[in-house]
């Protein structure tokens, strides 16, 4: 993992251009975009990514949409969320968010969007804190206010917050990311992870994190792995049945 490399080299020429575009557009109003996330997760672990998730802040929904529909319409496909797709392009921005827990489950949240909120408060709602980062595709600075960068050269997995905890998905998100990247949980977060009750999460959810265990898992045995040390595998008697088989 090369750090000391501008981010943007790594970018795919197509990606990278686009990126810059947007940007452009966005910040000739007074915003400013970031490539956020997984993309910069992988650009740092020397992978390159398929598509962009970009965060533009400070500026409205309504004015990112009438500045990129010349050129990039998009589509809003997370309206309480602040989530806008550009069509036909692999694409998606959303705005910053703060998020309070209302019910059980993935979805019981209320959301409320600011444009101007700062992007450390905006990064802390995000699950682990190799998520948690930022790249600007203009000047190349990496945002990285909760450590993620070093936590990834070190092979580690750890929550961004306590907020972690009020949705349960992301224990099986630990558990796909732990085997595709071969990464070894933070003791904290494996036992946050024992006090947090699977709430009924949807099947599909349930089914698309296991998908990812599979097919995209280098070491699927880690993952099974940390299911066991944080309780979660009665969760799936089938396989809790195998241990020791």
């Amino acid at each position: 993992m090369d750090s000391s490399k501008d981010l943007r080299e790594k970018l795919p020429a197509s990606l990278a251009s686009l990126a810059h575009e947007l940007a452009t557009l966005i910040s000739s109003d007074g915003g400013r975009l970031l490539i956020v996330g997984g993309s910069v997760r992988d650009l740092l672990l020397d992978e390159q990514p398929r598509e962009l998730d970009l965060e533009a802040r400070g500026l409205e929904t309504d004015r990112i949409t009438a500045l990129l529909a010349p050129k990039f319409p998009t589509q809003e496909v997370g309206k309480s969320f602040g989530v806008l797709k550009v069509k036909s392009l692999p694409v998606e921005i959303s705005l910053p968010r703060t998020e309070r827990k209302t019910g059980t489950g993935h979805k019981g949240f209320a959301v409320e969007i600011d444009p101007n909120l700062p992007f450390e408060q905006a990064s802390a709602r995000r699950d682990f804190t190799i998520n948690a980062l930022g790249l600007d595709p203009l000047n190349g600075k990496l945002l990285d206010p909760h450590n993620g960068q070093k936590d990834l050269e070190a092979r580690i997995l750890r929550h961004v917050g306590p907020a972690f905890a009020e949705d349960p998905l992301r224990v099986l998100r630990a558990m796909q990311f732990i085997a595709r990247f071969d990464l070894t949980p933070a003791k904290e977060t494996t036992a946050l992870c024992r006090s947090i009750p699977i709430e009924g999460l949807p099947a599909e959810r349930i089914y698309e994190e296991w998908k990812k265990l599979v097919l995209k898992g280098r070491i699927p045995s880690k993952g099974l792995d940390f299911l066991k040390s944080s309780n979660w595998l009665g969760h799936f008697p089938e396989l809790q049945a195998l241990i020791g088989c």
